[in-house]
Protein backbone atom coordinates (compact mmCIF):
# COMPACT_ATOMS: atom_id res chain seq x y z
CA UNK A 1 0.00 0.00 0.00
CA UNK A 2 1.19 3.60 -1.02
CA UNK A 3 -1.01 5.76 0.79
CA UNK A 4 -3.27 4.90 4.28
CA UNK A 5 -5.10 7.39 6.45
CA UNK A 6 -7.26 6.44 9.34
CA UNK A 7 -9.53 9.15 10.83
CA UNK A 8 -7.65 12.09 9.52
CA UNK A 9 -8.85 15.49 10.96
CA UNK A 10 -7.60 18.97 11.08
CA UNK A 11 -9.04 22.43 11.63
CA UNK A 12 -8.26 26.12 11.80
CA UNK A 13 -9.03 27.16 15.15
CA UNK A 14 -12.69 26.90 15.32
CA UNK A 15 -12.76 25.35 11.38
CA UNK A 16 -12.81 21.65 10.99
CA UNK A 17 -11.39 21.26 7.48
CA UNK A 18 -10.75 17.70 7.48
CA UNK A 19 -13.07 15.53 9.20
CA UNK A 20 -12.57 11.59 9.65
CA UNK A 21 -10.79 11.03 6.40
CA UNK A 22 -10.12 7.38 5.74
CA UNK A 23 -9.21 5.42 2.86
CA UNK A 24 -6.44 3.11 1.11
CA UNK A 25 -4.40 3.86 -1.54
CA UNK A 26 -2.93 1.03 -3.89
CA UNK A 27 0.52 0.38 -5.42
CA UNK A 28 0.15 2.41 -8.74
CA UNK A 29 -3.19 4.04 -8.74
CA UNK A 30 -3.76 7.40 -10.26
CA UNK A 31 -5.79 8.86 -8.07
CA UNK A 32 -7.97 12.81 -8.53
CA UNK A 33 -8.92 14.98 -5.76
CA UNK A 34 -11.90 16.67 -6.72
CA UNK A 35 -14.11 18.93 -4.83
CA UNK A 36 -15.29 22.82 -5.10
CA UNK A 37 -12.92 25.16 -3.67
CA UNK A 38 -12.18 25.59 0.37
CA UNK A 39 -13.49 21.86 1.04
CA UNK A 40 -10.01 20.54 2.31
CA UNK A 41 -8.30 19.18 -0.86
CA UNK A 42 -5.19 21.55 -0.69
CA UNK A 43 -4.87 20.46 2.81
CA UNK A 44 -5.63 17.25 2.79
CA UNK A 45 -3.04 17.03 -0.01
CA UNK A 46 -0.22 19.17 1.67
CA UNK A 47 -0.42 16.59 4.87
CA UNK A 48 0.34 13.42 2.23
CA UNK A 49 3.16 15.61 0.99
CA UNK A 50 4.46 15.93 4.51
CA UNK A 51 4.01 19.67 4.32
CA UNK A 52 1.19 20.26 7.05
CA UNK A 53 0.53 18.70 10.30
CA UNK A 54 -2.52 16.92 11.08
CA UNK A 55 -4.25 17.07 14.59
CA UNK A 56 -5.28 13.23 14.80
CA UNK A 57 -5.89 10.28 13.09
CA UNK A 58 -2.88 8.35 11.20
CA UNK A 59 -1.32 8.87 7.91
CA UNK A 60 1.00 6.21 6.39
CA UNK A 61 3.26 7.39 3.58
CA UNK A 62 4.98 4.63 1.92
CA UNK A 63 5.62 2.59 4.74
CA UNK A 64 6.16 5.50 7.17
CA UNK A 65 3.75 6.26 10.15
CA UNK A 66 3.86 10.24 9.97
CA UNK A 67 3.59 10.91 13.26
CA UNK A 68 6.47 8.52 14.42
CA UNK A 69 8.29 9.20 11.58
CA UNK A 70 11.43 10.92 12.90
CA UNK A 71 13.50 11.20 9.63
CA UNK A 72 10.56 13.31 7.08
CA UNK A 73 13.60 13.40 4.93
CA UNK A 74 13.03 9.73 3.77
CA UNK A 75 9.52 9.95 2.77
CA UNK A 76 10.17 13.58 0.84
CA UNK A 77 13.20 11.69 -1.22
CA UNK A 78 10.43 9.12 -2.35
CA UNK A 79 8.27 12.08 -3.34
CA UNK A 80 7.45 14.22 -6.89
CA UNK A 81 5.59 17.56 -6.36
CA UNK A 82 4.37 19.51 -9.19
CA UNK A 83 2.82 22.88 -7.75
CA UNK A 84 0.88 25.87 -9.78
CA UNK A 85 4.27 27.75 -9.82
CA UNK A 86 7.48 28.50 -9.77
CA UNK A 87 8.23 31.73 -9.68
CA UNK A 88 11.36 31.02 -7.30
CA UNK A 89 13.35 29.74 -10.51
CA UNK A 90 12.45 33.20 -12.34
CA UNK A 91 16.57 33.75 -13.38
CA UNK A 92 17.42 30.08 -13.59
CA UNK A 93 18.03 28.41 -17.18
CA UNK A 94 16.19 25.57 -17.61
CA UNK A 95 19.18 23.36 -17.48
CA UNK A 96 20.18 25.26 -14.11
CA UNK A 97 16.81 24.48 -12.66
CA UNK A 98 17.43 20.55 -13.43
CA UNK A 99 20.68 20.44 -12.66
CA UNK A 100 19.40 22.12 -9.13
CA UNK A 101 16.90 19.30 -8.37
CA UNK A 102 19.32 16.47 -9.49
CA UNK A 103 21.68 17.52 -7.22
CA UNK A 104 19.13 17.37 -4.15
CA UNK A 105 18.56 13.26 -5.35
CA UNK A 106 22.16 12.54 -6.71
CA UNK A 107 20.70 12.48 -10.36
CA UNK A 108 22.92 10.99 -12.94
CA UNK A 109 23.39 13.15 -15.98
CA UNK A 110 21.69 10.03 -18.62
CA UNK A 111 18.45 10.70 -16.12
CA UNK A 112 18.26 14.09 -16.82
CA UNK A 113 18.69 13.88 -20.43
CA UNK A 114 15.96 11.19 -20.49
CA UNK A 115 13.38 13.82 -18.83
CA UNK A 116 14.52 16.27 -20.77
CA UNK A 117 13.82 14.08 -23.74
CA UNK A 118 10.61 13.08 -22.26
CA UNK A 119 9.28 16.83 -22.13
CA UNK A 120 10.90 17.85 -25.53
CA UNK A 121 13.18 20.58 -23.42
CA UNK A 122 16.33 20.56 -25.41
CA UNK A 123 15.33 23.42 -27.13
CA UNK A 124 15.40 25.71 -24.07
CA UNK A 125 17.66 24.41 -21.53
CA UNK A 126 19.39 27.84 -21.61
CA UNK A 127 16.16 29.79 -21.57
CA UNK A 128 16.06 31.37 -18.42
CA UNK A 129 12.52 30.15 -16.58
CA UNK A 130 10.82 33.47 -16.61
CA UNK A 131 11.13 33.89 -19.80
CA UNK A 132 9.73 30.80 -20.88
CA UNK A 133 5.84 30.49 -21.80
CA UNK A 134 2.98 29.12 -19.22
CA UNK A 135 3.23 25.55 -21.29
CA UNK A 136 6.74 25.53 -21.15
CA UNK A 137 7.16 26.55 -17.36
CA UNK A 138 4.83 23.69 -16.41
CA UNK A 139 7.24 21.15 -18.47
CA UNK A 140 10.10 22.44 -16.43
CA UNK A 141 8.32 21.71 -13.43
CA UNK A 142 6.86 18.14 -14.34
CA UNK A 143 10.74 17.75 -15.26
CA UNK A 144 11.95 18.48 -12.15
CA UNK A 145 9.08 16.56 -10.24
CA UNK A 146 10.00 13.17 -12.76
CA UNK A 147 13.88 13.65 -12.51
CA UNK A 148 14.24 11.36 -8.95
CA UNK A 149 11.54 8.56 -10.47
CA UNK A 150 9.64 8.92 -7.18
CA UNK A 151 7.28 6.52 -5.87
CA UNK A 152 4.26 8.72 -4.91
CA UNK A 153 3.84 11.97 -7.14
CA UNK A 154 0.76 14.56 -7.02
CA UNK A 155 0.11 16.55 -9.50
CA UNK A 156 -1.66 19.87 -8.89
CA UNK A 157 -3.90 21.12 -12.04
CA UNK A 158 -0.78 19.63 -14.53
CA UNK A 159 -2.55 20.30 -17.65
CA UNK A 160 -3.67 23.98 -16.91
CA UNK A 161 -1.95 26.25 -19.69
CA UNK A 162 -1.05 23.18 -22.02
CA UNK A 163 -1.47 23.01 -25.56
CA UNK A 164 -2.77 19.48 -27.37
CA UNK A 165 0.80 18.17 -27.57
CA UNK A 166 2.26 19.02 -23.93
CA UNK A 167 -0.86 17.57 -22.28
CA UNK A 168 -0.80 14.21 -24.51
CA UNK A 169 3.16 14.22 -23.58
CA UNK A 170 2.37 14.64 -19.97
CA UNK A 171 -0.20 11.90 -19.54
CA UNK A 172 2.38 9.71 -21.69
CA UNK A 173 4.98 10.55 -18.65
CA UNK A 174 2.30 9.89 -16.37
CA UNK A 175 1.57 6.93 -17.91
CA UNK A 176 4.99 5.81 -18.30
CA UNK A 177 5.51 6.34 -14.62
CA UNK A 178 2.59 4.58 -13.27
CA UNK A 179 3.94 1.69 -15.39
CA UNK A 180 7.27 1.91 -13.79
CA UNK A 181 5.50 1.49 -9.85
CA UNK A 182 4.48 5.57 -9.61
CA UNK A 183 1.41 6.77 -7.84
CA UNK A 184 -0.37 9.48 -8.56
CA UNK A 185 -2.24 11.69 -6.70
CA UNK A 186 -4.34 14.62 -8.97
CA UNK A 187 -5.60 17.76 -8.29
CA UNK A 188 -8.12 18.71 -11.33
CA UNK A 189 -11.39 20.64 -13.03
CA UNK A 190 -10.77 18.77 -16.06
CA UNK A 191 -13.85 16.36 -15.44
CA UNK A 192 -12.78 14.81 -19.01
CA UNK A 193 -9.28 13.69 -18.04
CA UNK A 194 -10.35 11.89 -14.53
CA UNK A 195 -13.07 10.29 -16.72
CA UNK A 196 -10.21 8.91 -19.08
CA UNK A 197 -7.24 8.58 -16.74
CA UNK A 198 -8.23 7.98 -13.01
CA UNK A 199 -8.25 4.72 -11.65
CA UNK A 200 -10.32 6.04 -8.81
CA UNK A 201 -11.72 9.70 -7.71
CA UNK A 202 -11.71 10.73 -4.40
CA UNK A 203 -14.63 13.57 -3.96
CA UNK A 204 -14.51 15.99 -0.97
CA UNK A 205 -17.74 17.58 0.09
CA UNK A 206 -17.20 19.94 3.61
CA UNK A 207 -13.93 18.65 4.44
CA UNK A 208 -15.41 14.44 4.16
CA UNK A 209 -15.49 11.97 1.63
CA UNK A 210 -18.71 12.19 -0.52
CA UNK A 211 -17.21 9.01 -2.85
CA UNK A 212 -14.42 7.52 -3.47
CA UNK A 213 -14.15 4.99 -6.45
CA UNK A 214 -13.66 4.70 -9.99
CA UNK A 215 -15.28 6.86 -12.66
CA UNK A 216 -16.84 3.80 -13.99
CA UNK A 217 -18.53 2.76 -10.89
CA UNK A 218 -19.69 6.06 -9.64
CA UNK A 219 -21.02 6.54 -13.42
CA UNK A 220 -23.19 3.38 -13.02
CA UNK A 221 -24.01 4.23 -9.45
CA UNK A 222 -25.64 7.67 -10.25
CA UNK A 223 -26.66 6.60 -14.25
CA UNK A 224 -24.93 9.10 -15.63
CA UNK A 225 -23.56 9.39 -19.34
CA UNK A 226 -20.06 11.43 -18.54
CA UNK A 227 -18.63 11.81 -15.59
CA UNK A 228 -18.93 15.35 -15.24
CA UNK A 229 -22.62 14.95 -14.34
CA UNK A 230 -21.84 12.03 -11.78
CA UNK A 231 -19.95 15.35 -9.70
CA UNK A 232 -22.15 17.90 -9.34
CA UNK A 233 -24.70 14.96 -8.86
CA UNK A 234 -22.76 14.00 -5.75
CA UNK A 235 -22.25 18.18 -5.05
CA UNK A 236 -26.30 18.49 -4.99
CA UNK A 237 -26.73 15.33 -2.86
CA UNK A 238 -24.26 16.98 -0.64
CA UNK A 239 -25.63 19.77 -0.32
CA UNK A 240 -29.42 18.17 -0.40
CA UNK A 241 -28.49 16.26 3.06
CA UNK A 242 -26.84 19.60 4.70
CA UNK A 243 -30.19 21.62 3.85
Amino acid sequence: MKVITQGLNKSYKDKKVLQDISFTIENNEIVAVLGPNGVGKTTMLEILMTLKKYDSGDVQILGHNLHKESNIQKVRSKIGVVFQEGGMYAYLKTKEVLDLFASFYDISNDRINEVVNLFSLTKHMNTKYEKLSGGWKKRVLLATAFLNQPELLFLDEPTTGLDPKATKDLWDAIKLAKNNGTTIFLSSHSMEEVDMYADRSLILKDGKIAEFDSPTVLKEKYQCTYFKEVYFAILERESSHNE
